[in-house]
């Protein structure tokens, strides 16, 4: 059964719906390819190759993209692209989407993409999708997206199950069905895709295309969470806090708050300084509340209750009432001044 669209809206906040992100100078690459090292001076064509063991055996364009040689690796996929190698002719749209030695050109990503499907490369059918998503070298198509997961999907790349999972939770990509979106994210689960486990938990806790079980969510989540996953860290803390699916924990709740905001996540950082300002799970220390805040508010995360409960003079407060209306990302009920969003 359908959520309301306030509902559907807040599981797609809870997810993020980092919608098959992209090349954009300051955001994270595809799943696929490994972070590109810090760019350096190139050697010349010939050295490079010389100082590779194994010639034959060597994909040259590729080691010269993970040794930061970004302008050398291109130079030597268009002499293989020409020759019709699909996996050189992703290379190039990967510079062009990344702007990676190469002026950032989105449509020229699209072209070389297109190329590269076309003659057999699967992944680049995710790139694509990628880039129809979000409107980045063509116009928003999540529909094409769709498409281009559905043919990578049916040619084996596993990952497409996690993106096509994700426009199958978005309101906006015109195949909403949660259902299939939980397979799909337990088929990526499967395979290791931690965000897909941390979105397949999100489903379980709100009861979307799954019999709602909040144990299961619970357990999912400390599972993303244990792997690094800082969103399901925070939502493990607040499931922790006030025991929805696992008995109740202040204390480890309070940790795993302290693991995410160490890791920079704003929401964790005030709801750890919530905690420090009541002595909720961790002692009282109003030092550790006003510093942990400090960084949340850097990051533009206000906060009413904080800002009156930290003010100079103010009482020492006591777990406040839950606001009227919660934000979004105010979720978990019973936790100092957050409610649900239910």
């Amino acid at each position: 059964m359908p959520l309301p669209e306030v509902r559907a809206a807040r599981l797609a906040a809870v997810l993020g719906l980092l919608l098959l992100a992209v090349p954009a100078a300051a955001e994270s690459t595809p799943p696929p390819k490994p972070t590109p090292p810090q760019a350096t001076a190139a050697p010349a064509v010939p050295d490079l190759l010389a100082s590779l063991p194994d010639h034959d055996k060597i994909d040259y364009a590729f080691g010269a993209f993970q040794r930061g040689f970004y302008l050398t690796a291109f130079e030597i996929a268009v002499e293989r692209a020409k020759l019709g190698d699909a996996k050189a002719q992703s290379l190039i749209g990967y510079l062009y989407a990344n702007g990676l030695g190469l002026p950032r050109k989105p449509e020229e990503a699209v072209i070389w993409y297109q190329l590269a499907a076309k003659n057999g490369d699967p992944q680049a059918l995710v790139e694509l999708a990628n880039l129809a998503a979000l409107g980045v070298g063509m116009p928003v198509d999540k529909k094409k997206a769709s498409t281009y997961l559905e043919e990578a999907l049916g040619k084996g790349v596993v990952e497409a199950n996690y993106w096509l999972g994700l426009l199958c939770i978005d309101p906006s990509s015109g195949i909403l069905d949660y259902a299939r979106a939980a397979a799909l994210f337990k088929a990526a689960a499967d395979e290791g895709n931690v965000d897909a486990v941390y979105a397949l938990a999100a489903l379980y806790r709100e009861g979307q295309g799954v019999v709602k079980n909040e144990t299961e969510a619970a357990r999912l989540m400390g599972e993303a969470a244990k792997a690094g996953h800082i969103a399901a860290q925070v939502e493990y803390a607040i499931m922790m806090f006030n025991g929805t699916g696992v008995v109740r924990d202040q204390k480890i709740a309070a940790a795993w708050f302290k693991v995410a905001a160490e890791a920079g996540n704003p929401v964790a950082q005030s709801r750890l300084a919530r905690l420090y300002a009541v002595g909720e799970g961790v002692p009282r220390d109003l030092e550790a509340a006003h510093r942990w805040y400090s960084y949340a508010r850097a990051a533009g995360l206000a906060d009413e209750w904080l800002e009156q409960a930290l003010a100079p003079g103010a009482p020492a407060p006591d777990a406040p009432a839950k606001p009227d209306t919660p934000k979004a990302e105010d979720k978990g009920p019973n936790l100092p001044g957050v409610d649900a969003g239910n």
